[in-house]
């Protein structure tokens, strides 16, 4: 990749391999916790842009703050996800990860 500001990977650490294998299993886990992401985005943005649009009356607050807590729990679960791949795809390349080398 280039060093054009642009094209850029910024997430990218030199010690980066450029391939590694990771499970299939991990990725579906990272696709379901996206799809929820999604859904309650959607739900929370309906309410908060177009509540007239459906006919029902805007959420509640607290029902707002615990979708987006939902959220950050499925990020949670992502960043998990991550960190259990990279770590295998080290251990396999013989590579021991260092402490906040997983952004």
């Amino acid at each position: 990749m280039s060093h054009h500001p642009y094209t850029l990977d910024r997430w990218a650490t030199p010690d980066d391999p450029e391939s590694v294998p990771i499970r299939f299993a991990d990725l579906r886990k990272i696709e379901r916790a996206c799809q929820g992401i999604w859904a309650i985005a959607r739900i929370v943005g309906n309410s908060a842009t177009e509540p007239e649009s459906t006919g029902a009356a805007p959420l509640e607050p607290w029902v707002s703050a615990n979708l987006l807590g939902g959220i950050e729990g499925l990020c949670d679960h992502i960043a998990d996800l991550a960190e259990t791949a990279m770590d295998g795809a080290r251990l396999d390349l013989g590579v021991a990860m260092t402490d906040g080398s997983l952004h």
